[in-house]
């Protein structure tokens, strides 16, 4: 039986955490989603998870087998959400644990913004989420707060465009939403980033202030969560050559908006997340 959702599922050697996080989501009081899965070339015992859950669950869990080579975790995810055909979706990393309500919750918010727009317009909702460590012990109870974000950012797709503050495995988004994410143009760029920025700039974003995720910092993660301050800032300073990289092929793709003002909003932006 089809589900209302897609749950986009990106692996790649994650055999330490794989299970939990499937068990957290067959665990949610809402089950009304399917699982997409695309793995990227594992070679550990990433695949007999997913045979066995498949197993368990069987029409539930799709495993999309593209015979691509290893794309990366954001290509892997844009390559998932081509797959879909959902009208809702959402992004699930291999490591975390989503507490029990988070679908529920966010599918709720996604379902009352609808109320305020059109059927055509592209929509998502994202949260806040608790930093835990590998064995899932609580070290920050807000990711906003620790990275000092400013969640009202997501509604102005230029200082999202210069600072992202959607993080990938809190969305939910429509299915009018994937028309104005793929292809996916910039794959210099993180895939939630991406998505935000061409959904706030087509269509309407908005956000939780709730955390619907056990963040799981370990030694292997892709991205993770960074205390905000001097130093941060002294690393990215010193980084200061792929950042004007980036921003050059992104102010060329997003062509309303020039280098000079993306480094000032996310000048200015920064500036404020010290004053916080």
């Amino acid at each position: 039986m089809e589900k209302e959702i897609d749950i986009l599922l990106a692996t790649y050697n994650g055999e330490k955490y794989l299970a939990e996080q499937l068990d957290s989501l067959f665990s949610q009081t809402n089950q009304n989603f399917n699982v997409l899965i695309r793995d990227d070339s594992s070679n550990d015992k990433t695949l007999d998870i997913i045979k066995e859950y498949q197993n368990k669950y069987q029409s539930r869990i799709k495993f999309i087998e593209d015979n691509s080579e290893n794309l990366g975790s954001s290509k892997s995810f844009m390559k998932l959400l081509e797959y879909s055909d959902s009208e809702y979706i959402m992004f699930c990393d291999q490591d975390d644990i989503w507490l029990p309500d988070k679908i529920e919750t966010s599918f709720k918010k996604i379902k009352n913004l609808e109320n305020n727009y059109t059927d055509n317009t592209p929509l998502l909702v994202f949260t806040d989420l608790k930093v835990v460590d590998k064995n899932l012990q609580i070290l920050k109870n807000s990711f906003w707060n620790y990275q000092k974000l400013i969640p009202e950012l997501s509604k102005d797709w230029k200082k999202l465009l210069a600072q992202n503050v959607v993080t990938g495995c809190t969305m939910i988004i429509n299915k009018k939403a994937k028309d104005v994410c793929l292809p996916f143009e910039l794959p210099m760029m993180i895939h939630d980033q991406w998505i935000a920025v061409n959904i706030a700039k087509y269509g309407k974003v908005d956000y939780l202030n709730e955390q619907t995720i056990l963040y799981r910092q370990h030694d292997s993660n892709v991205a993770g969560a960074h205390s905000f301050g001097f130093k941060y800032l002294k690393n990215k300073v010193l980084d200061i050559k792929t950042i004007l990289e980036y921003q050059k092929k992104a102010s060329k793709y997003f062509e309303d908006i020039g280098i000079l003002s993306l480094l000032y909003f996310k000048i200015v932006i920064n500036i404020k997340r010290l004053l916080k």
